[in-house]
């Protein structure tokens, strides 16, 4: 396998440094500004093509000499991008790590390179998965990786004008289809009969095959599922799943940086750009942090300084964000037969909160499908809706998957500058995107719970969580209905029908807890609103839900806690069920964890910003419950204050669930100490 792996390895170096030498900006370098070709570069790009192919044939025929070629081709590609670390940083420092990841692979190979099938002559039948692995699977899933930067590459920079380049990737990418193909009909063989699902994107990659960039697309969603597939058989993912197990909280948070990474660079292309000018990585962090935790603030107009590849990047990293990564993944394990045994399925069900950890499986299930159809009807409505505005029926879908995903996931963003201004007048609209915000914000255990008690014709009785959820919404809504329209009558809902007064009224209190839309010009908010909509941002969605803050059941332990000291009784009791000490520690823990946090920015942004008090600590509470409203802080922040905020989005999405993770994940300690009492109050 050894050689095999450093050909593949060699082959996936050329191609991305081909395409590199196109994609990089280097005005005044040798290698010339992005989407130009200098002599330099096509000398360059020539000889490393002409090694490559020789280097991989010999290789192949046991040609072992040449393999001193491959690390000196890596150490060489290093020092060509080294130079483009001033005018394109971020492209060049992931180019460089590449190939130093590649140079020590060569140099230190792992023992499973060098073992048993080194000697397995090429092209040698096989009759199982396992043993295609054994033989062909790093190499094989090296050049899946390798096709699936190259597409993105190619889209995200605009290259299929430059017939090098495209030349390179559509060769690569044919290759690794033919290489993969028998690894997806010996699995489908072996009984995983899901992922014949593959044969859909790469059949229409066919009937597209006009259209370059959405054939090219499509083939690399076929390449991206197939890598998916082989990650679970690899050893990685099993010692990922080693993490999970032991430190959940761990992988959630190194997950949710992935992502968000990916979104970075994902935004940074010149494909994602209106103008097709590179956005500055600080506002793509600040957008891909903002997706990816749906809060919704922005410090770019979506609409218009983000392309369509821009925004499909957004409504990805708000599709993933909005599920969780974790339940993604079990999913994605239970689609192709993946099994998490029992200490999987406890770690997934401290994840979910749930106490029964064998019900994994079905909620996650249930969840994803749930997610899916739900977001599919919404989108079906809003295009009706976004037709009835004068949109074409092409444009009118799109944004209705779009918002419909926005809404569902509580993220707020949305394809108009003004969020959803042009429906103040529209009843319907608002009730449709208010029925999404709210069925993402009841958490999924709510909605399973529903979900079975209808199929039973109501004999399962609902949950003291579930009780607790619907009454808090309800008087949530409620009151911030009243509060809103009392006060807000002859100020931001001026000029507006009385039935629309109510139903923007409406639509203002379900979207302000966590969905982050605004119908009204916010501008015009009394002062009044702006303090009552800090209460209610603070404690915003509930539970196991697409939303944020510090969740509906936090607040009513917390009020039940203060009711039983208020009455003198020992125990904190709901609906004559009593919350255990570790729930009502843990609400508390939570809560004040996320005052720390506002506190905290407020301090440092109240440093570094001129900007008045009160519209900093509506931005803050704002993302530290991913809420992603704002009343005007967002475009006017500092590099600092971005920073900032980032970092509180990033807390507000996996903060309060980090920390239950973590509170709940120790063992209670066996030594006890005396009692002591403290004058509080």
């Amino acid at each position: 396998m050894h050689r095999l792996l450093t050909a593949a390895r060699f082959v996936g170096s050329t191609a991305l440094t081909v395409v590199a030498i196109f994609s990089i900006d280097m005005p005044e370098g040798y290698l010339g500004p992005a989407n130009q070709l200098t002599d330099f570069g096509a000398i360059y790009a020539g000889a490393l093509l002409i090694s490559a192919v020789v280097v991989a044939a010999g290789l192949l025929r046991r040609v072992e000499w040449l393999r001193n070629l491959v690390p000196v081709a890596f150490s060489v590609n290093i020092g060509l991008f080294v130079p483009a670390l001033v005018s394109d940083p971020l492209l060049a420092v992931l180019l460089i790590i590449w190939h130093l990841v590649l140079l020590t692979q060569h140099l230190f190979p792992e023992a499973t390179e060098i073992g048993e099938y080194i000697d397995r002559p090429l092209g040698a039948p096989v009759d199982s998965v396992g043993e295609w692995w054994a033989a062909y699977g790093p190499p094989v899933r090296h050049l899946v990786i390798v096709s699936v930067l190259l597409t993105v590459a190619v889209i995200g920079f605009e290259l299929s004008s430059h017939w090098v380049a495209l030349t390179v990737s559509a060769a690569l990418t044919l290759l690794t289809v033919v290489l993969s193909l028998r690894f997806v009909l010996l699995s489908y063989a072996a009984g995983q009969r899901a992922i014949a699902l593959l044969a859909v994107p790469l059949g229409l990659s066919l009937v597209f095959v006009g259209n370059f960039a959405v054939a090219l697309a499509l083939v690399g969603v076929y390449h991206l599922l197939t890598l998916v597939a082989m990650v679970v058989r690899g050893e990685l993912f099993r010692e990922l799943l080693g993490v999970f197990f032991d430190h959940p909280a761990v992988l959630i948070a190194a997950a949710f940086v992935s992502i968000i990474l990916l979104g970075t660079l994902l935004l940074t292309f010149p494909q994602a750009s209106a103008t097709g000018v590179p956005i500055d990585p600080l506002d793509a962090l600040f957008t891909a942090t903002s997706a990816s935790c749906v809060t919704g603030l922005i410090v770019l107009d979506t609409p218009h300084d983000f392309s369509t590849f821009g925004h499909a990047v957004i409504l990805g990293l708000i599709q993933v964000g909005g599920l969780g990564i974790m339940v993604l993944s079990t999913f994605a394990a239970v689609i192709i037969g993946g099994k998490l045994g029992i200490r999987g399925e406890r770690a997934l069900g401290q994840e979910l909160d749930i106490h029964d950890p064998r019900t994994a499986y079905r909620l996650t299930t249930f969840i994803v499908i749930s997610t899916f159809v739900i977001e599919a009807v919404g989108a079906a409505l809003l295009a009706v809706v976004f037709v009835t505005h004068g949109y074409g029926w092409g444009e009118a879908v799109w944004n209705g998957v779009f918002h419909s995903i926005s809404a569902f996931c509580n993220a707020g963003f949305a394809l108009q500058s003004d969020s959803l201004m042009m429906f103040k007048e529209d009843p319907f609209a608002l009730l449709v995107f208010s029925a999404l915000i709210t069925l993402g914000g009841l958490g999924f255990l709510v909605m399973a719970g529903a979900f079975r008690s209808w199929r039973a014709e109501g004999r399962i009785q609902w949950s003291v969580q579930a009780k607790i959820v619907a009454l808090a919404s309800v008087a949530l809504v409620l009151m911030g209905w009243a509060i809103y329209l009392a006060v807000e009558w002859d100020a931001s809902l001026a000029g507006l029908a009385p039935v629309d007064k109510v139903m923007n009224a409406l639509f203002q209190s379900v979207t302000l807890r966590t969905a982050g839309f605004n119908s009204v010009d916010y501008g015009q908010l009394e002062m009044a609103t702006v303090f009552a909509m800090l209460g209610f941002m603070y404690i915003g969605a509930s539970p196991g839900s697409t939303g944020g803050g510090i969740k509906t059941t936090t607040a009513v332990v917390l009020l039940a806690g203060v009711r039983a000291i208020a009455r003198g009784e020992p125990k904190v009791v709901l609906f004559k069920r009593r919350i255990s000490q570790e729930i009502v520690y843990r609400s508390a823990a939570i809560a004040v964890v996320a005052v720390l946090v506002i506190g905290l920015s407020m301090f440092i942004l109240l440093l570094t910003e001129d900007i008045p008090f009160y519209m900093l600590v509506y931005e803050v509470v704002s993302a530290v419950a991913t809420v992603g409203l704002s009343i005007g802080a967002t475009g006017e922040l500092s590099a600092i204050g971005k920073f900032v905020i980032i970092f509180v989005m990033f807390v507000g999405r996996i903060g309060p669930l980090t920390l239950a993770l973590l509170l709940g994940g120790g063992k209670p300690s066996p030594v006890t100490y005396p009692k002591t009492r403290l004058m509080v109050g």
